[in-house]
Parts: structure tokens; sequence; C-alpha cells
């Protein structure tokens, strides 16, 4: 019998060939599994050392079927589906890909920028609908190193973000109230302490977030009615920091001037959603993240925090540090003694 169990939550067919390379030196039993139901994916679990999560599953019932599991890792940067509040009551460490789509994701952004600029997007349609030809119809055209950039989160993807976009020589505003002084200096950006003053001051706002409760419908109507009608809003991290249906409205009375999204609050997204009909609005199904390197740096990502945490050691991307607390609380606990 292996010293652990290690239950991989996926596709089936999946021969789990990074996750095994990973955890080659340790004594691990992979189960693969797909469950169509939450009881079933807690009667999968209950009895694991560690999960590699490639579903859904992430709920405080959940969670607190496992038995003596020390981690739960998601193949994804995001990881609003996991009750992480709840992991960390129950003593389990929470970690997510972080790194494994930074350039992939920040490429996005630079992406949305750019087309937004030169109104890409708008004047393929306008020639490929009817061979329209009309040069001014989706002007003007501003120079994009006298631009403004504004981001929202100051994390390895908005760095990355700084950093191409600062060979254009934007100026760059940047709001993250837990970003160390250091790595402002470090990037010669400006650091403002007013979310409103991003939407104030910048021509283009990049919204690079974690879903949480902090960042959950954080960008409204007030935040639009403060930005230029010239500016453009742009969201690659997901869907829910927006409220859409304000955006909608912000698009559709002409408070700014076009939006680049990559997420939205509904994914798979309606078909009827009027941000897709919008012509200020350029959209992709939620693939910031995909590139074929991202594909496997991503289960090696999720391989590397499962192996560091049955080695006994921290793992590097932890999401939950408070749970570390728990555990030495738990481990200062007397034997078979209740909790009062």
């Amino acid at each position: 019998m292996a010293k652990y169990k290690v239950v991989f939550l996926g596709p089936e067919d999946d021969n789990l060939e990074y996750e095994k390379a990973e955890m080659a030196d340790l004594d691990v039993e992979f189960v693969k599994a797909n469950p169509r139901s939450e009881g079933e994916a807690m009667e999968i679990v209950k009895d694991a050392d560690a999960i590699l999560n490639r579903a859904g599953w992430g709920s405080e019932q959940f969670i607190k079927s496992t038995k003596h599991c020390k981690v739960l890792a998601v193949y994804s940067h995001g990881f609003n589906h996991i009750d992480a509040e709840a992991a960390t009551e129950h003593g389990m460490m929470v970690t997510n890909g972080a790194g494994m789509c930074a350039e992939e994701v920040s490429n996005q952004a630079v992406a949305f920028t750019l087309a937004l600029n030169r109104q890409v997007v708008q004047y393929t349609l306008q020639l490929r609908n009817g061979g329209k030809w009309n040069a001014q119809e989706f002007g003007p055209i501003e120079a994009l190193d006298e631009q403004t950039l504004g981001i929202i989160g100051f994390g390895n993807i908005g760095r990355q973000i700084a950093r191409k976009l600062g060979a254009w020589r934007m100026n760059t505003l940047v709001y993250d109230p837990y970003c160390p002084p250091w790595l402002i200096q470090e990037y010669g950006v400006e650091q403002v302490w007013e979310l409103n003053d991003i939407f104030k001051r910048s021509d283009y706002v990049v919204t690079i977030v974690p879903l949480n409760n902090e960042t959950h419908h954080m960008i409204g109507k007030e935040q639009f009615d403060q930005m230029k009608e010239s500016s453009f809003f742009i969201n690659v991290c997901r869907g829910s920091v927006v409220k859409e249906n304000e955006l909608i409205d912000a698009l559709k009375n002409k408070k700014i001037r076009g939006a680049g999204l990559d997420v939205f609050e509904q994914e798979p997204a309606d078909p009827n959603n009027p941000l897709f009909s919008m012509d200020n609005v350029i959209v992709a199904p939620h693939i910031a993240g995909q590139s074929t390197r991202s594909a496997w740096l991503s289960r090696r990502r999720a391989s590397q925090q499962v192996a560091a945490v049955l080695r006994g050691e921290r793992p590097t991307a932890l999401q939950n540090p408070a749970v570390t607390s728990k555990l030495e609380m738990l481990k200062a606990m007397p034997a078979n003694k209740p909790i009062l």
C-alpha cells in the first residue's frame, strides 16, 4: 500500500505524465476520476492525501468530506470555484497555477490594447462586410505613446503588462493596495491609492485581479462614470469582477469609447449577450491563458505544489496562507483530546 493517495479529478483518459514525473520520488498511488455529481466527488476524495483538481468541485461540503487531505491544487490561475475559507478552517492548503499563463494573459491584454487603439477588428469587419472603404469611420486613432495605461492588480500578470506596454512608452498607473513599494519603483510606474483615480486618469484600464469577496463587482457605474468618453476598458481576469449590465450601459450610452473582454459574468456566455453585437467591443471566449506552453505548464505547476506539500515543504503558490497558523495550532494540540 502506497504512503500517499493522490486523487486526480478530471478527464479519465489523462495519463498524468507530468504529475507522475514530479512525484516520482514519492510513494504515491494515483487515482483518476471524473465524477458526475458532488456526492460522487466527495466519496472519491474522502481518504485522499492530496487532490489534483481539474474539475469544478470545491464547495465547503466537498472540502470537509475529506478526512486528512493536506492540499488541493487547481490547474488554473483562478481558484474562485474553491471555498478557500472552508479549506483554511479544515486545515487544507489551496494552491493554484501561479505563473503558468502570465505571459499569455498579459499578451492578451496587450493585444486588446493595440487592437482597440488601431481599431483593427472594426476596420476588418468594415471591409469584410461589403468592402466599405471609410478610413474615418472609427477614428480618431490616438498616439499610444501619449496615452495613459491604468492597471488594476499588479501581480505577476499586471507586471508583465506594464513591462510590455512600457515598450510603447505609455504612462502607467497602478492600483493595488497590496503591492510593495519596491515593485512600483522597479517597474517605473505610479501607484494610486483610490480605485476611481485609475478610471479618471487612464485612457486604457486593464483589470487583472483574482475574483474573491473583495473584488466581486468592484467595478461598475461609479467607475465607468469617471472615465473619459475616449477611453477603453479591458478585462482579462474574471467576468464577475465587473457589474456587466452597468458596463453594457456605459458602452451603449457612449460613456466610454470601447472595451476588450476575454471574460463574462456568465460562461459560456449567452449568444444574445449585447456585448457581442456592439461595434465598439472586441471579445474572446476566455482564452487569454491558452497556449501550447501554458497547457503543460499548468500541469507541472499543480503537481509541483502537491509534491512540495507531501515532502513537508511550503508550496510556492499557496493561496490561503492563514492555513499555516491553523496547521500549527492543530499540531500543538494534545492527541486524542477534543477541541473545547
